[in-house]
Formats: structure tokens, C-alpha cells, sequence
């Protein structure tokens, strides 16, 4: 099993997730989860699964990639689209 993504984002690091296909049909959810604190809730972002469609996908995105969808990301599970 590959280590976990992380994000260093807002002076927390996140823990970075491929959540299960979105409500809309043809997209998968990334979640944000902070490592260094539970005071912040999580966050959501919904991706075309032609971008990420499994855990590679997600793993071979780069830094900025990953910071482009922290930064589309909502908070407590109110997802974005980022198409």
C-alpha cells in the first residue's frame, strides 16, 4: 500500500483521499482531511473521472495540481465542481 498524499495548505497538513464516485455521473470526489488538528472540518472537491478515475490518478498529480484542487475544495462536504 502506497504512503497517503499530503497537502501543506493554510498552515495545516492534509491528508489527501479519492472518496467514492460523486452524485453526479462521471466524477469522483477528492476529500482533505487536516493531519494536524480535528478543529478543521474536511473538504471536498468533485473531479472528472477522465482527470482522476482511481488512486494512481490521484497519486501521479503534481504539487500544483493538488494545491489547484485544495483551493476548489468547500469545506464539511459541500463539493465544488471542478470541471
Amino acid at each position: 500500500m502506497s504512503q497517503p498524499r499530503k497537502h501543506k495548505a493554510d498552515g495545516d497538513t492534509w491528508i489527501v483521499r479519492l472518496g467514492e464516485r460523486a452524485e453526479r455521473e462521471g466524477f469522483r470526489t477528492v476529500l482533505f482531511f487536516c493531519e494536524t488538528t480535528n478543529q478543521r472540518p474536511y473538504r471536498v472537491v468533485e473531479v472528472p473521472e477522465e482527470r482522476i478515475g482511481g488512486s494512481d490518478d490521484l497519486q501521479a498529480l503534481d504539487d500544483a495540481a493538488i494545491a489547484e484542487l485544495f483551493d476548489a475544495s468547500r469545506s464539511l462536504g459541500y463539493p465544488q465542481g471542478y470541471d
